[in-house]
């Protein structure tokens, strides 16, 4: 029963005094009280009637109030017998409050206004029952035949309660029905979701000039990270609603709960192919390019340039969250059909292919776009996305592989909650060297210069400065002498020491290059 609904009773002959833009409130329940203090017996959406007898000055009518609005009440009616009206300053409180007020005269009971508001909620109750009846038989009856997600939805748009979005984390629709919301304003709706503390949330936002509530329902039960869920984003407060609505929507977003988890193994079975090719792949076992372009083929990726882009979530979390996250991410610029965004996950890893449309550089700044976004819903995991160029053939997708994870483990390097690499963006070999373990790096590094660094110690020499100092001059024997103020004889004995310590040739190109590498990676 509405606010609105009350107040046409004509036998009640009530009077609204403050929030006549909220006469649409949904009274769930009506409660009778006298007690300055009444938020032990409140729970929220209650018509509250009061005598005034708890009133002694302006400051009870604030306390009064400030309680009311605590505990979301949906509507506060005052006798007028105690003053012979309401006071003035109940009034200011309800408007401060933003709690509707509205005044009993004189002459009717609050047994009567209570009798009125039961009888109408029981009705409502009859009619809600009987409508959730029916709806529920025609969604059960569309999971049962295995009608899938976008028939689930399009027929509850049919005859909506509300109307409603179903969204994904980062604002992407992931389904044909219902029309969705402007990229800007699901994106809101996303934010709202993913910072919301507890469900259902409603939330105001601005779209087009104007102010307009939102109800937001998750899909799922304890979805971690929150980045990875699905919600329902429906118009409306669902405070205002009547309790059928709420269950309608609650039964709704568990219904595509269903449909969703169904869908991912769909998705799972038809990513099998590419889960096989990877993890042979990776195994040393590639196949032939024979074999390797028919499975391309029958993946739709035969002709169309694609990239390979590989993630991983840390701390260490299953592959499967990180792949549900990248197709979120890389099916709304793709600009294909989802279902040719292949993704699959291996071991704690990521890999997902898609044909181009667009070149890298665009893909890797609008994945970069979405960082603040994903951070709100990464919790304290974070997510580094490797990218390789673009390619075609059988031949260039091993290529491809290995350039998406070896750039996944640079991005790991970096900070942030959402890291990106693309390989065309390494262009130094010291990004290149910070993808090999530092177990590896060591080792080299002990290989070449440990002789050096324990010839030092402990001769108190100078070798390790005097190999720096000489590559950095192009191994030019005067400037760099000069560089060190010593004499070029002395120069070419510490350069004979430095080779005959490491057995390698500084006067080869392949000696300088491992010798450069040796220090740069100490």
């Amino acid at each position: 029963m509405r606010i609105r609904d009350l107040m046409q009773l004509a036998d009640l002959r009530l009077r609204c005094l403050a929030g006549e833009s909220h006469l649409d409130r949904q009274i769930r329940w009506v409660l009778s009280t006298d007690v300055l203090d009444p938020r032990g017996h409140l729970s929220g959406g209650e018509l509250v009637l009061t005598g005034l007898m708890w009133r002694r000055s302006a400051e009870d009518s604030e306390a009064f109030v400030a309680a009311l609005a605590e505990s979301d009440v949906a509507c506060l009616a005052a006798g007028e017998a105690a003053y012979g009206g309401v006071p003035e300053d109940l009034v200011r409180a309800c408007v401060k409050h933003d709690v509707p007020l509205v005044e009993i005269p004189q002459g009717v009971s609050f047994s009567h206004v209570s009798g009125c508001v039961h009888r109408a909620l029981i009705d409502n109750r009859h009619e809600d029952l009987a409508d959730l009846l029916r709806r529920r038989r025609k969604l059960v009856s569309s999971v049962s035949r295995h009608g899938g997600l976008d028939a689930l939805l399009a027929l509850s748009a049919d005859d909506p309660e509300v109307p409603f979005w179903l969204l994904t984390a980062t604002g992407r629709v992931p389904a044909i029905a219902p029309s969705h919301p402007a990229g800007a304003e699901g994106e809101t709706l996303a934010r709202e979701f993913l910072t919301a503390t507890s469900f259902p949330h409603r939330a105001r936002i601005r779209s087009g000039g104007r102010s307009a509530d939102f109800s937001i329902f998750p899909v799922g039960d304890d979805i971690r990270p929150r980045v990875i869920g699905w919600f329902l984003a429906c118009e409306g407060d669902y405070r205002t609603w009547s309790d059928g609505t709420r269950e309608s929507m609650t039964e709704l977003a568990a219904l595509v709960s269903l449909e969703r988890e169904r869908r991912e193994e769909v998705r799972r079975l038809e990513n099998a192919q590419l889960e096989r090719l990877v993890t042979d792949t990776l195994a040393g076992n590639p196949g032939e390019p024979g074999e390797l372009a028919g499975q391309l083929a029958r993946m739709g990726l035969d002709q169309s340039p694609y990239v390979v882009v590989a993630g991983a979530v840390t701390p260490a979390s299953a592959g499967a969250i990180a792949r549900t996250v990248m197709v979120d991410l890389l099916v709304p610029f793709s600009d294909v059909p989802q279902s040719i965004v292949h993704a699959t996950a291996v071991g704690t890893e990521a890999i997902a292919v898609i044909p181009m449309r667009k070149d890298v550089a665009a893909l890797t700044e609008y994945i970069r776009s979405r960082a603040g976004l994903m951070s709100l819903g990464l919790d304290r995991h974070r997510l580094a996305i490797g990218i390789s160029t673009a390619a075609v053939g059988p031949e260039a997708l091993l290529s491809a592989l290995g350039e998406a994870r070896q750039a996944r483990k640079l991005a790991e390097l970096q900070s942030g909650a959402l890291r990106v690499v693309a390989t065309q963006e390494i262009d130094s070999f010291e990004q290149l060297l910070a993808a090999v373990p530092a177990e590896v790096r060591a080792a080299y590094r002990d290989r070449f210069l440990g002789p050096l660094l324990a010839y030092d110690n402990a001769h108190h020499g100078d070798l390790v400065r005097t190999l720096e100092v000489f590559l950095e001059t192009a191994c030019s024997w005067s400037r760099c002498a000069n560089a060190l103020h010593i004499h070029v004889n002395t120069l070419r004995y510490r350069i004979q020491r430095i080779e005959a310590l490491t057995g390698k040739s500084l006067t080869s190109l392949q000696g300088r290059l491992e010798f450069t590498l040796a220090l740069r990676v100490s």
